[in-house]
């Protein structure tokens, strides 16, 4: 049947959902496909910190190019496991054909400075900090040694502008990068496969690589501003200016990244209590940074500060962890060369392979696998996008999987207490990247086998105890009751520490005229105490409280139970971020309480100026602020295994429930600040400043051009110049640019030009399930069946549960007469949208094509259940005529095929589908008026055996034909009329009743002089229909006598 190409429902599609590829089967052994035999040798060798497996460098690559099914948690999926023909050998052997002996002495030495730093997360403590330690005998160890120390004081200038950065990026070929036309990326790949002729040289790389991440974090999560002088370097303000320019970019890079002499400065944004102003952005080397950073079309967040250092950190660890990679946004290439060679990829880009000595010696590395995943979590959180990117989650996802398989294979059978804190580690930061890239249970297995490994026993239980001061009945509260399973436990009434102390500042107390006290207090004195945790096991605590976020709504149920984690949590105060990000939670969930908005409001105020200069609201003057803070290498250390939002982040929190609560005007300054241009002008709009959002935004644009503000120009002006200026910008890779001008044509009417739009939108950015619908609707509206297919089928690949979007695959099904096509796309829209009644006109008509009589009768009651409830302007339609005579002819056609069959199953299926067409006559009888809905009934019920009923229902149908006025002169109805007495005659005539026979001689006797007194003109006179009723009262006479 063709039912036309009806869309159902709403343009809209929230969520994402991307089907998984299968799990790689077999890992490859062989190292990036080399041809020699000797090439093969080298390529398979791995070496192995402590004989730890380590998963090919070939397995890694190859299952980035898909989405690998999920494994267990802590154990290897077996389609991941490395080959039994690889060879692994222990950290003092390698690779003959490369060294022609064992692993030197300076290669052992430079990994186990490694280690020291990168697993310490380049944090050491005083006493690490003052050991001496004499000359290593080898000049690339002793460099490492000077570059730890920079990391573990938060000197990340100083090593990025170190002898070993400079002679880093000295390895530049100036000719290829100009013939090839080189990335930024692709020529700092080209750097490290040049420089890394050595596992020492390898550990430098990485060092920067870690540094540049670090240099990334501290202004954009952790704080202090980088030119706040004072925490980390006093008295060196100027000098660090100075530094920070020679870095920010590398001078190699200047001209590439367009760096200008004259930088424009932006408009003094400096609050009060601000010390230093924040250096001018060169606004043309930033948006060049970006772009190098954007991915899958969508746009780095334009107010992040100095992002050229993530994309160093990127360049750098990504091409030692995963060297067959041009950059995150290719596919692996698998030709390679045991030399160096140049080309291009099969993608048209260019691609440098590594050396196979180069593989070798960065397979030595330890730490790196997770510091790059982190730089890639990093990279994700950075991009501003409705849904994460799932080029950079393939990436991420086969990292972390490296990382398992090398620090928590066989875990559990271990009695290193080092190896299990570890393994637990690589185990929560998997579930937190789970959670930033929003997949699967977003993280909770990995946090459950995280808290088993941390040696942590945590119980969630209730206790009686007093939330406000005056409280004299106690009431049951939630606890959370966490103690170390080893017995060296202390309780929490040891005197603080200085250092907790400061870390102890950072808390907003309630005012003193606030009943509530600061903590519960519980009746039972056990509940009270409470054992010290280590600064591992708090984070565990952390994501157990995300978890319970995750998993069920935001109700006070929820906030309750993630209330009483914070309090645990915030009994020690042992970590900076740590302690931040309790406080943050706590905050959250307060800031809608009437007696803790107040303290909640100033808490996260205090929070967020901790990523500036300004005096936070524990603080009295800049030298507080100086003594009261943390350094950055002790801020930073613990920085990836918490979810604390970045700084533009908390920035908006906290002016949406500045918003929330009225207070517009500030919000509106907060956003501008971080430039949520659509929150700006809604929220001056919200203040009666119609006119104030176009004059900032222009304003900006002056001082700093980015394509997403042009495109929030556009939305205010509705000018399409200025979408266009924003694809000029980005290169045309700003996909929400051509979404608002596809929105643009759309309003105007000119779908064709819309579509066109769109269609480029989704090929930048093929994961935006809103978009494709808005393309497949307008493709069934231009008659482009084909383009509306594949658009809606994207939508329900990516978000399974858009019901909509599954009636309008049916729904083009059906135009192109493929029921069978349409049946289960139909069922899937139902499932998600019961109550859509357009769904179930079209599953009635489908299921009629198909001969599924009983869900069409289904069908037909649901939709009569909908036309009683629903109101008439929804304007449902009626059960149709043909529709009723078809059930009811092919379901009796069914049941006296099944009766002669035999078949018991058959005959019973049957039956059931009469009792329920049975129930729909009875309906149709109840809700419509029509005499065919008689005559349909009249025969169902003759044909099963009910007379009486019969005869019922035809008496039925004479009244409402006689019903309709004028019937006694249309020839057509006095037919109808006539075929009704005639049948209503004929089951009188053979039974036994006279009082009904004499009472039907007078009904015919009615009808005639009715239709005689209606035809003044005897020539008019219906003269057949008034002899067939004349014969049939003589049948009467007869009858009777």
């Amino acid at each position: 049947m063709d039912f036309g190409g009806v869309s159902f429902g709403g343009e809209e599609a929230d969520g994402e959902t991307v089907k998984e590829a299968p799990a790689i089967k077999e890992p490859v052994a062989q190292e990036n496909n080399i041809t020699s035999d000797s090439n093969i040798k080298e390529a398979k060798v791995i070496s192995n910190i402590k004989n730890t497996t380590v998963a090919s460098n070939k397995a890694l690559e190859d299952g980035i190019q898909s989405l690998t099914s999920g494994h267990e948690v802590g154990k290897v999926n077996p389609s991941q496991k490395i080959s039994a023909d690889l060879e692994t050998i222990s950290i003092d052997k390698v690779n003959g054909e490369i060294s022609g002996s064992e692993l030197d002495e300076e290669s052992k030495l430079a990994i186990e400075e490694e280690r020291k730093i990168l697993l310490k997360d380049c944090y050491w403590n005083d006493a690490e900090m003052n050991v001496e330690e004499g000359a290593s005998g080898y000049e690339s160890v002793d460099i490492i040694r000077d570059m730890a120390k920079h990391l573990s004081r938060g000197h990340y200038i100083d090593i990025l502008n170190g002898p070993s950065a400079k002679s880093l990026f000295d390895h530049d070929d100036v000719e290829m990068s100009s013939e090839y036309k080189l990335t930024v990326t692709q020529r700092i790949r080209h750097c490290v496969l040049k420089y890394c002729t050595s596992v020492s040289k390898c550990v430098e790389a990485e060092l920067i690589g870690v540094a540049a991440l670090n240099l990334f974090m501290q202004p954009n999560y952790t704080g202090p501003s980088l030119h706040h002088g004072g925490v980390s370097r006093p008295g060196k303000e100027e000098e660090t200016y100075e530094e920070l320019k020679t870095i920010n970019p590398h001078p190699l890079f200047t001209t590439q990244l367009k760096v200008s002499g004259g930088v424009e400065v932006k408009e003094d944004t400096t609050k009060e209590g601000d010390e230093h102003h924040e250096p001018p952005i060169d606004v043309s080397f930033h948006n060049a940074v970006l772009a190098e950073l954007s991915v899958d079309g969508e746009w780095p967040c334009p107010v992040s500060k100095y992002p050229y250092f993530l994309l160093l950190a990127r360049s750098i660890l990504s091409t030692i962890t995963i060297p067959n990679r041009p950059s995150w946004t290719q596919n692996i290439v698998h030709e390679s060369d045991s030399k160096i060679s140049v080309r291009k990829s099969r993608d048209g880009n260019f691609f440098e392979s590594p050396q196979a000595t180069f593989v070798a010696h960065s397979q030595q590395l330890f730490c790196v696998s997770i510091w790059c995943g982190r730089a890639v979590v990093a990279h994700c959180r950075l991009i501003q996008s409705d849904e994460p990117s799932m080029t950079l989650w393939k990436e991420a996802k086969c990292i972390f999987d490296k990382c398992v398989s090398l620090y928590c294979e066989n875990v559990e059978q271990t009695s290193s207490k080092e190896q299990k804190i570890l393994a637990s580690k690589v185990m929560l930061e998997y579930g937190l990247a789970e959670h930033h890239f929003d997949i699967g249970k977003k993280g909770k297995p990995y946090f459950v086998k995280a808290l088993a490994l941390s040696d942590l026993d945590v119980e969630v239980t209730g206790s009686e105890g007093r939330r406000t001061k005056y409280q004299e009945k106690a009431t049951a509260q939630m606890l959370v009751k966490a103690k170390p399973t080893n017995e060296n436990t202390s309780s929490s009434g040891e005197e603080a520490s200085e250092e907790k102390e400061t870390v102890h500042k950072q808390e907003v107390k309630f005012n003193e005229d606030t009943i509530l006290l600061e903590k519960v207090n519980y009746v039972e004195d056990s509940d009270n105490i409470h054992y010290e945790l280590t600064i591992h096991q708090q984070t565990v605590l952390l994501a157990l409280c995300l978890d319970v976020k995750n998993d069920n709504p935001m109700d006070g149920l929820t906030g309750e139970q993630m209330g009483a984690y914070l309090e645990r949590l915030l009994q020690q105060h042992d970590d900076w971020m740590v302690y931040a990000t309790g406080l943050l939670e706590r905050a959250w969930l307060q800031s809608e309480g009437n007696h803790t908005r107040e303290r909640a409001l100033l808490q996260l105020q205090a929070l967020a100026d901790q990523h500036t200069n300004r005096l936070t609201l524990t603080q009295s003057t800049f030298q507080a602020a100086i003594e009261d803070s943390a350094p950055p290498s002790e801020r930073l250390r613990n920085i990836h295994y918490i979810v604390y939002p970045p700084r533009w982040g908390a920035l908006s929190d906290l002016a949406e429930r500045y918003a929330r609560i009225g207070i517009v005007t500030s919000a509106a300054e907060i956003y501008e600040e971080i430039e949520l241009w659509d929150e700006v002008v809604e929220c001056y709009r919200r203040a009666g400043k119609d006119k104030k959002a176009e004059e900032v935004v222009r304003k900006r644009l002056c001082e700093t051009e980015t394509p997403r503000m042009w495109a929030a120009l556009g939305d205010i002006t509705g000018d399409i110049s200025n979408y266009e200026k924003s694809l000029e910008l980005s290169d045309g890779k700003f996909s929400s640019a051509y979404v608002a001008l596809g929105e643009h044509y759309m309003d105007k009417g000119d779908l064709a030009k819309a579509v066109e739009y769109y269609k480029t939108a989704v090929q930048i950015k093929p994961l935006s399930p809103q978009v494709w619908f808005r393309l497949g609707a307008l493709s069934m509206r231009l008659l482009d069946w084909g383009t509306a297919l594949q658009a809606f089928t994207e939508v329900v690949q990516q978000e399974p549960e858009e019901g909509d979007a599954w009636g309008n695959v049916a729904a083009i099904h059906m135009h192109n007469r493929n029921p069978a096509e349409a049946y289960p796309a139909l069922n899937e829209s139902l499932k998600l949208n019961r109550l859509n009644w357009r769904v179930w006109v079209s599953k009635l008509y489908t299921c009629m094509d198909l001969e599924k009589y009983d869900e069409a009768v289904q069908a037909c009651l649901t939709l009569i259940d909908f036309k009683s409830k629903r109101n008439a302007s929804e304007e449902i339609p009626h059960i149709e005529e043909k529709v009723a005579r078809a059930l009811v002819g092919n379901a009796l056609k069914l049941y006296g095929t099944a009766s002669s069959s035999g078949d018991a199953a058959t005959l019973d299926s049957a039956k059931r589908t009469l009792i329920r067409l049975r129930e729909l006559l009875t309906k149709l009888q109840e809700t419509m008026k029509e005499a065919w809905v008689h005559e349909i009934c009249a025969h169902f019920n003759g044909c099963v055996g009910r007379i009486g009923q019969a005869v019922d229902d035809l008496m039925k149908e004479y009244r409402a034909l006689t019903s309709y006025k004028g019937w006694e002169s249309d020839s057509s109805m006095i037919k109808k009329i006539c075929r009704v007495i005639s049948q209503i005659l004929e089951s009188h005539l053979e039974g036994e009743d006279e009082d009904a026979l004499k009472k039907f001689r007078f009904l015919i006797k009615g009808v005639i002089s009715k239709i005689n007194a209606a035809h003044f003109n005897p020539e008019r006179l219906p003269k057949v229909h008034l002899k067939h009723l004349e014969e049939m009262l003589a049948e009467i006479e007869t009858k009777l006598e």
